[in-house]
């Protein structure tokens, strides 16, 4: 790879290894056209010139030769190249060299680096960036089209909440769809059960419109629930959701219910923007830094030396210690240890809510539908603390709380909550709750959480109050007090185990108990898991468990499975064989033998994902003449200004359509997972983070081989609510390998140069007089000139149609004199 060193006024310092390497790499090209064994010498080659004599006596034309050795790294013009930014790639973009090699920092290049523009850089401005950060350093490679920059953080852009930045608008109607379907036999009886669970709506200018419904068969009946209808719109500059229709309602201290009305709360995408830490080092070298977290590497990027300052740098949580490590390029290796208090604590964004409607009963269920309003808040008052408050007002029911977060010391967290709650003018349908929980991370290895709740016999909540007959049966049937703890345990060898357990109590005196465990490790590619579930005390019916699995590797996507189970006292053994054939097709086998009936049932289940949707097939028999079927449907389809388009995934409320030319079967990863493009050569990118960066990326193996794509990934911006259209730039192309002759049919020397008729140089004659030219629909003449020789032109004809599975085609050509 070619380096070149910038020195404070932008200008190219003399490099004496990149020099020789410059040498080295024209050196090779040209001992492409000499015979085996025969090499130049290597004092020309490190003096950085070459023995025209040689050369000429060697069929090299010693101007081709003077041509490599000087030309720049890469040729004057546009190059669509892989852009990196301190380890961090950017994408393929064009960048622009001029006569001598020199990168130009326009605007262009600037934006695709996220590097900030000096000044009023244009795209006419090229020395402007490397004025003000001097210790830039370019590394170019042409051979893979590559183009790597390390700056200094200076020279990136901050992280700024710019809503303008953010594509909006667009218009797609979409169907996401859950269908699933069960059928049972038992001997001669039969049953049959379904479900669909369906969304339907639309985007337009940033409106997302949305209904949700379930539909259920069993046997011969049929019913529908409808779920809720909205429409929803996001107020960047406000930073402000508006929600109205058959909507849930929301208060961040209170309990909130289905109402139809109107909601207006805070857009948390845009909150959550700015959250990240910052970390400050100095690199002794142009070093690689490492952030780890809980072992977990959460960022990488490279820094030139001297004093950096990494910004925006996402944390799996806020309460652990972040470890650095810089890695120079000496070899050496430091570490520092960032304290999570340094970097701040990261009490929840604020936000407020504001909302009015009736309140709206699902299905079959009876009871009132009041009038109510509703208005919360929560913020930090400190630091370490915040405060959240909650009102809520309807026909005969009052309700308001308060609660409170606090970070007392750190790897530390207590949250408080009180609601009171009067549902009529009685004192018997008045009362309080209380909430508290706490967790805490003891080491490294061990973290503990408790929670506690309580209750008195009159309170009730907004759902409650609406009922239309409540006994007095029945609210002393509802909890008191419950109380949970949890602890987890973790070690490098020994796997991770947690355990909980909770406890539930009722004014009518009864009570019960649940305590729950699990484990799980792994030894090389081997895995053991073991989960525990039992009930400790009260009056429900015993249905304790014990699952014990093992899982062994059995090929490169093939895995055999063991398990062992107790349910109830029922014992069951089990084997298993599942495999992914690919990233269309999965299966999974089974045979598992019952201890106290001494049944046998075995079981064979296929999951297919056939581009546009993801299906699933279940098939269970038992020795008792008992047999199921089970299959399944998901998905989404996306209707758009150029067509419909069929999603594996459900289509969430931001989401892209894009297109790859017009080539079907070309396979895109999103965040969502991989899709593949129908037979007009699109799309859909189901789920797009709001506000945020979603990349997007073709697979470029998936590419018809005569097919180039100039920029194979994206990066999407998008505000909530938007249909983002993105569309990747592919063109054809034909590769052609000629066999060619002359006018009076003799073959063309061995390192002849191929080059346009201006010059331009192309490629060489290989042994056997053979041409290989990477693109036959550049229609510029070529001409060929061989040292002594008076050049020849280059005709040759190739079928009209060219094949698509072939890298390049053979033909034959001729030379011939001007």
């Amino acid at each position: 790879m070619n380096t070149l060193i910038t020195d404070r006024g932008g200008e190219a310092l003399p490099d004496v290894s990149s020099r020789r390497s410059r040498a080295l790499l024209a050196g090779l090209a040209l001992s492409c056209a000499l015979p085996a064994g025969e090499i130049l010498a290597d004092e020309p080659l490190l003096a950085g010139s070459f023995d025209p004599q040689t050369l000429s006596q060697r069929g090299i034309d010693p101007e081709l030769a003077n041509m490599l050795l000087q030309a720049p790294r890469f040729g004057a013009g546009r190059h669509a190249v892989n852009l990196i930014v301190n380890g961090q790639r950017r994408g393929r973009v064009d960048v622009l060299f001029d006569g001598q090699g020199t990168l130009c920092f326009n605007r262009a290049l600037l934006d695709a680096g996220n590097l900030v523009v000096p000044g009023d850089t244009g795209d006419t401005d090229c020395t402007g960036f490397l004025d003000a950060h001097p210790r830039t350093v370019i590394e170019q490679d042409p051979a893979n089209l590559s183009l790597s920059l390390v700056v200094s953080t200076d020279a990136l852009r901050p992280v700024e909440q710019d809503i303008s930045g953010y594509q909006t608008g667009g218009f797609a109607g979409l169907l996401n769809y859950d269908l699933t379907g069960l059928y049972n036999e038992y001997g001669d009886d039969t049953s049959r059960f379904g479900s669909a669970n369906t969304e339907v709506g639309f985007n337009a200018g940033d409106w997302i419109v949305r209904s949700r419904q379930v539909q259920t068969w069993q046997d011969s009946q049929s019913r529908t629930t409808h779920l809720d209808a909205y429409a929803q719109r996001t107020f960047a500059a406000q930073q402000a959701v508006l929600q109205a229709g058959q909507i849930s309602l929301y208060n961040p201290v209170l309990a909130g219910t289905q109402i139809t009305g109107a909601q207006v709360l805070t857009e948390t995408a845009l909150q959550e923007q700015n959250q990240g830490a910052t970390i400050d080092g100095i690199a002794n070298s142009p070093a690689q830094v490492e952030i780890r977290q809980n072992g977990t590497l959460i960022h990488s990027t490279v820094v030139p030396a001297g004093p950096f300052s990494l910004r925006d740098v996402r944390r799996l949580n806020n309460r652990s210690d972040v470890e650095v490590t810089v890695k120079e390029t000496t070899g050496e290796e430091r570490r520092f240890t960032v304290p999570a208090a340094m970097l701040g604590l990261g009490l929840p964004a604020p936000g407020y809510s504001v909302a009015a409607g009736r309140v709206r009963k699902i299905g079959d269920s009876d009871g009132a539908e009041p009038w109510v309003v509703s208005a919360g808040w929560n913020g930090a008052v400190h630091p370490q603390a915040s405060l959240g408050a909650g009102l809520l007002v309807a026909d005969a029911y009052r309700s308001a709380g308060l609660s409170l977060g606090w970070l007392p010391w750190q790897d530390s967290q207590f949250q408080f909550s009180a609601q009171a709650a009067q549902a009529s003018r009685t004192d018997t349908e008045q009362g309080v709750q209380t909430d508290l929980s706490w967790s805490q991370r003891l080491s490294e290895r061990w973290a503990v959480s408790t929670a506690l709740s309580w209750r008195s016999l009159g309170y009730r909540d907004l759902d409650e109050s609406t009922y239309s007959t409540y006994t007095h049966e029945q609210q002393r049937s509802r909890y008191r007090d419950q109380q949970s703890a949890t602890a987890s345990w973790s070690h490098p060898s020994l796997g991770a185990f947690s355990a909980g357990f909770s406890r539930s109590a009722s004014y009518a005196g009864f009570s019960s108990s649940r305590a729950l465990a699990s484990w799980g490790t792994s030894f090389g590619n081997v895995s053991l898991s073991a989960s525990a579930e039992w009930q400790v005390g009260g009056r429900q019916q015993s249905d304790d468990s014990l699952y014990l699995t093992v899982s062994v590797p059995l090929g490169e996507s093939r895995r055999g499975r063991a398990w062992a189970r107790n349910t109830g006292g029922e014992h069951r053994l089990g084997v298993g064989l599942s495999e992914q054939l690919n990233d269309q097709l999965s299966y999974r086998v089974g045979v598992e033998r019952d201890s106290r009936d001494r049944e046998v049932e075995s079981s064979l289940g296929m999951s297919a994902l056939p581009y546009y949707s993801q299906l699933d097939f279940n098939y269970t028999r038992s020795d008792g003449e008992r047999a199921s079927y089970q299959g399944g449907a998901r998905g989404g389809v996306v209707v758009h200004g150029d067509g419909v388009t069929f999603s594996p995934y459900p289509v969430r409320d931001t989401f892209a359509v894009m297109s790859v030319g017009e080539m079907a079967g070309v396979k895109v990863n999103t965040p969502s997972g991989p899709v593949w493009t129908d037979w007009q050569g699109q799309a859909v990118v189901p789920q797009v983070s709001a506000y945020g960066r979603s990349p997007v990326e073709v697979q470029t193996r998936s590419l018809p081989r005569n097919a180039d794509i100039s920029n194979g990934l994206a990066v999407i911006s998008a505000g909530r609510g938007a249909v983002d259209n993105v569309q990747f730039g592919v063109h054809l192309t034909r590769r052609a390998l000629l066999n060619v002759t002359t006018d009076d049919g003799q073959p063309l020397p061995r390192g002849a140069a191929v080059s346009t008729a201006d010059g331009e140089f192309i490629t060489l004659v290989q042994e056997g007089s053979q041409v290989f030219l990477p693109d036959v629909l550049d229609t510029r003449p070529l001409w060929v000139k061989a040292p002594g020789q008076a050049r020849c032109r280059l005709d040759f004809a190739l079928p009209k149609n060219s094949d698509p599975d072939v890298y390049f085609e053979t033909a034959p050509a001729r030379c011939r004199q001007p």
